[in-house]
């Protein structure tokens, strides 16, 4: 029974394994593809910070009620 076990251990790390590598193998055109691509193009520029003004005048008129 131990060595039925093993052989399917065996069996299924190699075949789990071989599925690696033929995945990363297949998948690999496309990740150099995009490497290729980002180094080609410019880099991108940091976005201009704006600077904060204050404005003197109130966005609002006083009521006659606040006055009082």
């Amino acid at each position: 029974m131990t060595g039925v076990v093993v052989v399917t251990v065996v069996l299924f790390s190699l075949l789990i394994g071989g599925a690696d590598y033929a995945l990363g193998y297949a998948v690999k055109p496309i990740y150099v593809q995009n490497t290729n691509n980002s180094t080609t193009s410019s880099p991108a520029q940091p976005a201009s910070t704006a600077t904060p003004s204050a404005s003197a005048t109130p966005s609002a008129s006083p009521s006659a009620s606040a006055s009082s």
